[in-house]
């Protein structure tokens, strides 16, 4: 009997420990695939506009400094940036320009730290002659953008826009 009792406390342990390393399999697997999403928070959407309305501000009045301030390391290393250089590879735009966020996505990349896919208008705004200001759609921009919640800093990177147009997630 006391045998029996054994044998079948070792099968017991033996199906606990192939369900523990079977559960830790299938939840590595789930923590390998990175899960992007349409942003539908208004506060984060909001948020991550006034870090790009910021970008395009520093980029309209060649704020160099700023620029380097807040573009993502790994792309300044990338592209060689430099003060020298920042405006010619980021592009220029007229002089009161600003950012319009059209759509964007976002992926946890780990507990503090979300990157933001964003696409949208960079617009001039002009006076009408009856003093009304209208924005002038210039071109479509995308880029990245990725705020740490920890220490409530965000960097910015210009982005070929593929999630957008023909990705998985272009509508």
């Amino acid at each position: 009997m006391k045998d029996k009792s054994k044998l079948i406390a070792i099968i017991l342990a033996v199906i606990a420990v192939i369900i523990l390393i079977v559960s830790n399999v299938v939840n590595n697997k789930n923590e390998d695939k990175k899960s992007i999403n349409i942003v539908t928070n208004y506060s984060n959407f909001y948020t991550v506009n006034s870090c790009l309305y910021r970008f395009i501000t520093y980029l309209s009045s060649n704020d160099k400094q700023s620029l380097l301030l807040v573009l993502d390391e790994n792309y300044k290393k990338k592209n060689k940036v430099n003060e020298n250089n920042v405006i010619e590879i980021i592009g220029s735009v007229d002089a009161d320009s600003t950012f319009v966020s059209q759509k964007m996505y976002y992926e946890r990349l780990n507990k503090n730290i979300t990157k933001y896919y964003v696409y949208g208008n960079i617009e001039k705004n002009q006076m009408d002659e009856d003093g009304t200001i209208d924005s002038e759609s210039s071109n479509e921009k995308y880029f990245i953008v990725y705020l740490d919640s920890t220490n409530k800093t965000f960097s910015v990177e210009p982005y070929s826009g593929e999630i957008f147009n023909g990705g998985e997630y272009d509508e």
